[in-house]
């Protein structure tokens, strides 16, 4: 799968993955963004943590697809989705 000059190709992006993988991605930070919250005693605005989650969850699953990476957070996509 490697080109001459050493560098891998990439295949087809796929679009279910990357749906599946960044609604991982985004409950994760959420949860974690919701302990936050928490301990903080509820002083931030929750929607600011929702937006926040969602942007980090797109932009980590577009990552994660694009670099084909494969870890435990596919078994859950796949399991669960």
């Amino acid at each position: 799968m490697y080109k001459r000059n050493g560098k891998k190709k990439r295949g087809p992006f796929s679009w279910v993955k990357f749906l599946k993988l960044s609604f991982v991605y985004f409950v994760v930070f959420l949860m974690a963004f919701s302990l936050i919250d928490y301990y903080a005693l509820m002083a931030f605005n929750f929607l600011w943590f929702i937006l926040f989650s969602a942007v980090l969850g797109l932009g980590f699953g577009f990552v994660h697809v694009r670099k084909h990476w494969h870890d435990n957070i596919d078994l859950v996509a796949e399991e669960l989705l």
